[in-house]
């Protein structure tokens, strides 16, 4: 072949190739400042089942970088054979829906999809787990027949995160809840009487010597809750209301 031919064919490859390769749009690194904050979501054990995640309707797999007030979804899907039990986020249960939808807040945010092997009965396809009481209970000689707690992580608003701030002092947040209590199903806003309750500290804040206490705001009043146990893995409180809870410790 005419080596003229062969130059211009390699010519006319280079120009489409250039045209190809410019018309794919540049991929930018994600911006990371020091409010950015660290979401993580995976299954525990990948070949029980997947997890799916958005961050501001955008997938995106295992790790993203989000502002406080940036929307997370994650789901989750069994493979065949098993089925999803519950969701943890910085390891306390926070759903049982295969759907859990959040913003980041002040916190980096580590979530866990957990499934469990399908058993023959319907009844096996769901672990024996309390969920109303999976991250807080009554400490033993306080429950009160047919009255449930349901805890739920969340981002409280400014006012309620007001609130908590000019009371927390040197104390560092883990998180914020809305802890509710419930007779026979129907919500309650006030116990007859004051309770106490144990609360699971988060594994990756145990650590020996720290302090732990909770907060509560309550119609907009703050209010200390001291540790009354001296488990490292637990708090006890007491209280007697359904309201804004925040978990905070001090080295």
């Amino acid at each position: 072949m005419d080596n003229r031919w062969i130059g211009r064919a390699a010519a006319l490859f280079s120009g489409i190739l250039f045209l190809f390769q410019a018309s794919i749009p540049e991929s930018r690194a994600e911006e990371i400042t020091g409010a950015s904050r660290a979401v993580v979501a995976y299954s525990e054990d990948h070949t029980m089942g997947t997890v799916y995640a958005q961050c501001n309707g955008v997938t995106f797999q295992n790790t993203v970088y989000a502002s406080e007030y940036d929307s997370i979804t994650v789901s989750a899907s069994p493979n065949s054979g098993f089925s999803f039990a519950y969701f943890t986020d910085n390891d306390v249960i926070v759903t049982k829906s295969a759907w859990y939808t959040f913003c980041p807040g002040y916190d980096d945010h580590t979530i866990v999809a957990h499934f469990v092997k399908r058993g023959d009965n319907e009844e096996d396809d769901v672990p024996k787990v309390n969920w109303s009481n999976s991250a807080c209970v009554f400490a033993p000689g306080y429950k009160i027949d047919a009255v449930s707690i349901t805890t739920d992580q969340v981002v409280q608003g400014r006012l309620c995160r007001e609130a908590f701030d000019s009371i927390k002092g040197d104390y560092t947040y883990i998180g914020m809840y809305n802890i509710s209590f419930a007779h026979a199903g129907k919500l309650t806003d006030k116990l007859d009487h004051p309770v106490q309750l144990l609360f699971d500290i988060p594994a990756q804040y145990q650590k020996s010597g720290r302090r732990f206490r909770m907060l509560r705001v309550y119609k907009g009043q703050p209010a200390v809750l001291e540790n009354l146990g001296e488990r490292g893995n637990k708090v006890q409180f007491e209280t007697d209301c359904t309201a804004a809870y925040a978990l905070v410790y001090q080295d």
